[in-house]
């Protein structure tokens, strides 16, 4: 984690709501590993684990891990390499899979580095994990485009697989080793489909999570917001406190291993609406361009989740509006955002050294 990210980790700690005392409950001193932590959703994962008391020790194949400084331990290796994988494996009581580092219109591009980096290194961690005695619970993080372009809305867990990208069908090989494993060697897993996560800690290095979490850090640095076609498909955005929140809830309990689950928003907004928004609030503006041909490939038209079976089991909903989470992760990015990607005839560069 970058100083500056460090400087923020008060007043943007992750929000879990947990009156009952629940997760803490559920997470205290337990052993937990996170697999993927440097990335977005791991980071916020990692906060969210240390905030309810969790032994938390991560497997990285960076040199640093942008979480050393808040973790028990760092564990330094490819995922392909089992020897490092079963060391970080070994003693951990639940594992959160949040690996991956390709996009759809990437793997697309790359499909065997796509194979290797993603599908293989998934095979040599679940079966790591099924192979250790006792396993850990292991908690996956698959995507919404594993459904392609949905047939009816909302989806449910029911709904048809029809990938659209070499990444959506890497998703499902891994969600079909856990089912294989889950048959032969007791591996108790639970899947959760997730869509169009947004919020903080986002690498400034990397490409953006996600398309809100995209506009969010083009606006930050004071740039154009740029829409493909008109903006008018729709989408369930979720603020990643609230992912975490729920994997978190998913993991802890019993009745949810060996379920698959879908983990979305509660509102339904258009990708125009979602980039006026952040324009609003930015003090920027949106330009509508044409569709390049590799992003339009893989466009899967309105998506919106139905997330009825988490809520039966765990009681979980979103708690965070689109309106809050928006201004949270515009002012995480103006004050984290290096100084040279940050536009200098931008207002918003007074705005960051003031913070």
């Amino acid at each position: 984690m970058t100083k500056n990210e460090g400087s923020c980790r008060g007043w943007l700690a992750p929000i879990l709501p947990d009156p009952a005392g629940h997760l803490r409950r559920s997470y205290e001193r337990r052993r937990v590993l996170v697999v993927g932590a440097d990335g977005f959703l791991g980071v916020n994962c990692v906060l969210g684990l240390c905030a309810v008391g969790a032994y938390v020790s991560v497997l990285t194949r960076k040199p640093a891990s942008r979480t050393e400084r808040l973790v028990s331990h760092v564990y330094h290796g490819d995922l392909r390499d089992s020897v490092a994988v079963q060391e970080a494996v070994r003693g951990q009581e639940i594992v959160f899979d949040l690996a991956g580092g390709y996009g759809a219109v990437q793997s697309n591009c790359d499909p065997q580095r796509n194979l290797l980096e993603e599908s293989q290194a998934q095979l040599v961690l679940l079966q790591t994990c099924a192979e250790m005695q006792p396993s850990p619970i292991v908690l996956f993080c698959s995507s919404r485009l594993v459904y392609g372009r949905p047939q009816t809305l909302p989806v449910r867990e029911d709904h048809p697989l029809a990938p659209e990208s070499i990444y959506a069908v890497h998703k499902i090989s891994a969600e079909n080793y856990l089912r294989v494993f889950r048959r032969t060697a007791g591996l108790r897993s639970v899947v959760v489909r997730l869509t169009n996560p947004y919020g903080p800690y986002q690498a400034h290095e990397s490409k953006s999570y996600g398309i809100l979490n995209h506009f969010v850090r083009t606006a930050a640095r004071g740039g154009e917001i740029r829409v493909f076609g008109d903006g008018s498909q729709h989408r369930d955005y979720l603020y990643v406190d609230d992912a975490v929140r729920a994997f978190l809830l998913l993991a802890a309990s019993e009745r949810c291993h060996l379920q698959l689950f879908n983990l979305g928003g509660s509102e339904s907004v258009s990708v125009r609406q979602a980039a006026e928004q952040v324009a609003r609030l930015a003090g920027t503006r949106v330009k509508y361009v044409p569709w390049p041909d590799d992003f339009a490939s893989v466009e899967t038209g309105d998506y919106r989740s139905d997330s009825t079976k988490l809520k039966d089991f765990t009681g979980f909903e979103p708690q965070v509006p689109l309106a809050i989470g928006l201004q949270r992760t515009l002012e995480f990015y103006r004050a984290t955002m290096p100084l040279e990607e940050t536009l200098p005839t931008n207002r918003l560069v007074a705005n960051h050294k003031g913070i």
